[in-house]
């Protein structure tokens, strides 16, 4: 039996600054900050992460 809902949706695209800028996220808890980056990002129709989508959406990925 297929269980396509459980499936990981695709990895986002991720600019050089925005990379940066996750890097410097401990280690301990980047990978759950990249995921809640990237789920905020495609439930905003976003294509790509960028600093500029980061910092307009820093209020909301902090809470």
């Amino acid at each position: 039996m297929s269980n396509e809902s459980s499936a990981a949706p695709a990895a986002m695209i991720w600019d050089e600054a925005a990379l940066k800028r996750l890097e410097a996220i401990p280690g301990f808890v980047r990978g759950m900050a990249k995921s809640k980056i990237e789920k905020a990002a495609q439930a905003a129709g976003e294509t790509k992460v960028t600093v500029e989508f980061m910092d307009a959406n820093k209020a909301k990925l902090m809470g």
